[in-house]
């Protein structure tokens, strides 16, 4: 599915070095219009440095696969495990070098943006963010796992809020 074809077609991502969620949302005809949703895994098992390449790779096949022309992501903020957050922030920036290869504009968002955007709320739960991106998408149930969601969620953020213009416009 190419941008051109499906209108505006934007992925969403929720980094982190286990679980790297992603969903794809394309905006047609003033309709948000669900596409597909996953999470890139990695084993603790393997060494530090493999898990950020598995990440950058199986992105680049989703990448490959839908072609998306733009890209939303959740700001990083800080947590109280540091080690966690320097995780988060190395997978962020192996995301961040995929979509920049490929010219993917990247719209980032903090999490009470991501919850006014999706929810209308800057201060929603996890749940009433997971039930919005479900009655938005028109969804049977809420998408799993979490950081799936949460990427659909950025997707829908970068719709809403980003000024859309066609290359060479």
């Amino acid at each position: 599915m190419k941008s051109s074809v499906a209108g505006r077609l934007v992925i969403g991502i929720d980094p982190g070095l286990a679980s790297t969620g992603y969903g794809i949302v394309a905006f047609r005809s003033n309709r948000l219009v669900y596409v597909a949703h996953g999470v890139i895994k990695t084993s603790p098992e393997s060494i530090h440095q493999d898990r950020l390449l598995i990440i950058f790779r199986e992105l680049n096949a989703v990448l490959d696969t839908y072609a998306p022309f733009e890209a939303g992501m959740e700001t990083l903020y800080f947590a109280k495990n540091v080690s966690s957050a320097m995780s988060v922030a190395e997978a962020r920036g192996v995301v961040t070098l995929a979509l920049a290869l490929r010219g993917i504009p990247l719209g980032e968002y903090t999490p009470h943006g991501i919850k006014q955007a999706v929810v209308g709320i800057a201060r929603a739960d996890k749940k009433q963010v997971q039930e919005s991106v479900r009655l938005l998408l028109g969804l049977p149930e809420i998408p799993k796992p979490d950081h799936a969601a949460d990427a659909l969620a950025a997707a829908i953020t970068r719709i809403n809020t980003a000024i859309f213009t066609l290359p060479g416009v």
